[in-house]
């Protein structure tokens, strides 16, 4: 039978490996880490498909419970350091072996990232996608004065997405992954006042939705999180995908969902520089378009909380330390991902 000490022991030896290998550029696992990530998702995400709740929620609820009624069962003072010790590495290693190591995998997007672009690539950049956006409001709602909305519900938008990814075979590099678990996140609320539109579950690989958010902005978040699932962990490469995803798909309201969004991040760039741009760019925006927007920025302002800021603030931290330079800020590089992409096909 094997004792404490013995598996203390292979505990350390564990972390020093995972601290190594997060630490050390020279320690390079990327072909070894896909393998070992493909071979995890496959196992474990056909399991999580079989529960309609989301597992990993209820976990996280479990978990810390079962962790602090054990922790007042130890008699020894010593053991209970000890224990308070361990505990921690052992989610640190389990994060990263069951999903954070992506965080270390060499981008497969670095040329579109790297490439640089002029003030006139972002406006005709834009011009596309407002058009692109115009065009499919009208084909939707029928007059471009009123927003579109849908009658799908979360299931029939988690499989239209699920469907979408899937046809984007560039995604998948020959890897063999096709189960997506795809939860409604029973933490909507906190979630929504942290303000976070989804997340994965490292431990239990689900893409958790926030289902308060504008029903405009579930596709994109279900597709950004089933791109952290196939291995995609930097934010700009997942809101990218996403938006590419959704582009293509042969579902108007997807399409309509990722095209939205490439121009709010795009006229977000454009409002950095030059307002008065911007403001010239919104006025080209169908008058329903801009009520979708609204509908967006109004949720934000239900769940304002003074809250946000310090769960952004340690959010940033924690992508800072996973390879993600810009922080938060990541997410909004997807601007330089689009627009070279689209003076590619120009």
């Amino acid at each position: 039978m094997i004792n404490r000490s013995t598996i203390s022991t292979f505990v350390f030896l564990l972390f020093i490996v995972t601290v190594s290998i997060n630490n050390f550029s020279f320690i390079n696992i990327n072909d070894s880490y896909i393998f070992i990530y493909e071979s995890w998702f496959k196992l474990i995400s056909v399991f999580f498909r079989l529960f309609k709740f989301s597992v990993g929620d209820i976990l996280y609820i479990i978990i810390p419970i079962i962790i602090i009624i054990y922790f007042f069962k130890i008699e020894r003072r010593r053991d209970k350091l000890i224990y308070l010790f361990k505990v921690p590495i052992i989610i640190y290693c389990f994060f990263y072996w069951s999903w954070g190591f992506n965080y270390n995998k060499k981008s497969n997007f670095e040329q579109l990232k790297t490439k640089e672009y002029s003030v006139e690539d972002l406006y005709v950049t834009v011009e596309y996608y407002i058009e692109e956006t115009n065009n499919l409001n009208i084909k939707i709602s029928k007059k471009k004065e009123n927003k579109v909305q849908s009658s799908y519900s979360f299931n029939d938008l988690k499989n239209k997405c699920v469907s979408s990814i899937t046809n984007e075979e560039w995604l998948f590099q020959n890897k063999k992954i096709n189960n997506f678990p795809v939860k409604k996140s029973i933490f909507s609320n906190p979630l929504s006042y942290m303000g976070f539109t989804g997340y994965i579950n490292p431990f239990t690989l689900e893409a958790n939705i926030n289902y308060n958010i504008p029903k405009i902005s579930i596709p994109v978040t279900i597709c950004h999180e089933i791109a952290h699932q196939i291995g995609y962990a930097f934010e700009d490469e997942a809101n990218y995908i996403a938006i590419k995803a959704l582009s293509n798909s042969n579902d108007n309201f997807l399409r309509y969902s990722g095209n939205l969004m490439a121009v709010q991040y795009l006229l977000s760039e454009i409002r950095k520089n030059d307002i008065e741009k911007h403001d010239g760019y919104i006025k080209e925006l169908n008058t329903g378009v801009i009520k979708n927007i609204q509908d967006k920025n109004e949720y934000y302002l239900k769940y304002k909380s003074k809250y946000k800021d310090f769960f952004k603030k340690n959010y940033d931290a924690f992508l800072k330390s996973n390879n993600q330079k810009a922080g938060i800020k990541t997410y909004s590089l997807v601007v330089d991902l689009l627009i070279n992409e689209y003076q590619s096909k120009i």
